[in-house]
């Protein structure tokens, strides 16, 4: 994939109601899934009462916690060019020089200490607080999530409310140098979890 970014990274997800009828999952009013491609990832959501083993029920509502990302490691937290006063304002890189296929302006952030995904079975992912440090605004944050919330603050001074999914707007350089969003971080990591 070289420094490319896919274009699926950039499609909405599709949430598709299913139900077990006792021999596989069939869509909710009865008809068959749609054929999907192959090597298709999904996640399946249900009440955890619904594993009959009870061994491996509670195997999958137990608290892992899995490295994300190390210490020291940069991350670029993306913001809205729509949404910034000044596109050149000095700390947003532009996303030409990093292969980041994105609208987004990139605001630099090192991370203090190691980046921990807590992975419950009967929950979404969550990460962990880490300490890191927004360099173009020489300010400290406690979580990746207040970081972003200070960027936005800082940057996208058009916007009410601050707040982001960090999973969809941070990106980071995977084993192979690529530029992904942390999203695929977490989906790769629950995978190796299986």
């Amino acid at each position: 994939m070289g420094g490319q970014i896919s274009k699926e990274r950039f499609q909405k997800h599709l949430r598709i109601g299913v139900r077990f009828d006792g021999t596989g999952f069939v869509l909710l009013n009865g008809n068959p899934l749609p054929e999907l491609a192959a090597d298709s990832v999904a996640e399946l959501v249900l009440a955890p009462e619904c594993i009959q083993n009870a061994k491996l029920r509670a195997s999958l509502t137990g608290q892992k916690g899995i490295l994300l990302l190390k210490e020291g490691s940069l991350v670029l937290c993306g913001v809205s060019r729509t949404m910034i006063d000044d596109i050149f304002a000095e700390g947003l890189n532009p996303s030409g020089p990093v292969p980041i296929h994105s609208a987004y302006k990139f605001v630099e952030v090192k991370l203090e200490a190691d980046l921990w995904l807590q992975v419950r079975g009967d929950q979404e992912a969550r990460l962990s607080s880490c300490p890191c440090k927004i360099t173009a605004l020489n300010k400290e944050a406690e979580s990746l999530n207040q970081a972003f919330t200070l960027i936005s603050e800082a940057y996208e001074i058009k916007r009410r409310s601050h707040s982001g999914n960090v999973f969809e707007r941070v990106y980071a350089q995977n084993e192979r140098g690529n530029w992904q969003n942390l999203d695929e971080f977490r989906l790769q990591a629950i995978y190796k979890l299986a």
